[in-house]
Parts: C-alpha cells; structure tokens; sequence
C-alpha cells in the first residue's frame, strides 16, 4: 500500500489531506443539514467570511413535519426564503455535499481521530461514508433528540435547560432543533444569523493557516 499522504487545499478553500481511500478536511464549521436551516446558516457563514462544509443529517421527526405542514401561510414565504437561499449558494459556490450525510460526530481528540498532518487542529470531527471532516465549531440543523442527548452526555451536561448554553461553549450550535416546537421561519433566520455571527466573532484564522505538514 502506498503510504504517502497527499496535503491541499480544495477549490473551496478547505485544507484537505488524503489517507487512503478516506478524505480528512478541515474547515472553520460544518454545518449538519442540507434543508432551509442549513442553507441559512451556509449564507450566514459565507456573509461573515468563515469557510464550511454542510453535509446531510438526519431527517426530523414526523411530529415536526405535521407541525410545519399546518401552517399553510407560512409555505410561499418559505418557498420564496428557498429559492433566495439556493440562488446565493450557487452564486458563491458554497459547498453544500446533499449526497454527504453525517454519521458520526465526537470529539476528535479524545475519539483518536485526529490523524497526524492535522493534529492540534479541529476540535470536533464529523465522519461521512466517504469523508472525516474536522472543524472547531459544528451547527446542527438536523438532529433527533435521542441523538442530541446524547451529544449533551458526551461534553458533560445534561439534557436540561443548560445544554444548548454548554453546548454553545464547546462550539456546538443548535438551529431549529432541540426545542418542543419548529421555531417560525423568522426565528430560524435569527438563530442563523446569531450562530453565524458568533462563530465569526471567535476570529479564527483561515483553515489552510491551521494544516500543518
């Protein structure tokens, strides 16, 4: 087997590093959940200069479809959000992977999975069929519950009141998940913009910056 290990930077600007038949990437925040939330927070993103990678989640609960389905008014507002949204991710080529879906995400240092071109670097990875992806912030946008709870688990807290603060503080943000209700469109575009600012807001430098060979 060839053990040589290729390092580059992809057209979008993420530092990448081939290991085999698996690709590790770093970017500045991956962002889990092709649908509108995802794509808001993407644009964000992309408005306050911070690089990411969106990817699949899983798909919400049949509860939260009927509950978004009985608001017939909210559909054509939301249509046209959509087609706004599509409209600038094509224009700014943001790297939106629909054919990606997240299956793992954990901790990368204390998971093992850091390998050695990039450690030190991402402080959560997130593996695809075919990717790890290592990043330092994570925006969910498509989690179930059980799942969320278990991430809670994972840094330490519980499924409380705190979780989405102490979450925050690890680097994990939550848009239109991990409430009773679907937040209204509008409240999804504010929970976008406020994960996108405060993201920017930590200054990290640009992730080629971060590889180190």
């Amino acid at each position: 087997m060839d053990s040589r290990r290729d390092a580059r930077t992809g057209a979008s600007g993420h530092a990448e590093t081939t290991h085999g038949e698996t690709a590790t990437e770093l970017t500045c925040a991956i962002v889990i959940g092709c649908g509108l939330s995802g794509l808001a927070v993407a644009a964000e993103l992309c408005r306050q200069g911070v690089d990411s990678i969106v990817v699949q989640g899983p798909a919400p609960a049949a509860a939260t479809i009927r509950e978004a389905a009985a608001e017939p008014e909210v559909l054509p507002e939301r249509a046209e959000l959509l087609r706004v949204l599509h409209a600038y991710v094509a224009s700014h080529r943001l790297d939106i992977r629909e054919d990606s879906a997240a299956q793992e995400m954990t901790l990368a240092v204390s998971a093992g999975l850091l390998p050695s071109p990039v450690a030190g670097s991402g402080k959560w990875a997130v593996r695809t069929g075919r990717e790890l992806l290592l990043a330092d912030y994570v925006v969910l946008t498509s989690c179930s519950r059980s799942d969320l709870r278990r991430l809670a688990r994972a840094v330490g807290v519980g499924s409380g009141p705190e979780a989405a603060a102490t979450l925050r503080s690890a680097g994990v943000y939550l848009v239109g998940v991990g409430e009773n209700l679907l937040p209204s469109l509008r409240g999804l575009v504010r929970q976008a913009k406020a994960a996108g600012e405060a993201i920017a807001d930590a200054g990290l430098p640009a992730p080629q910056c971060l590889l180190r060979t």
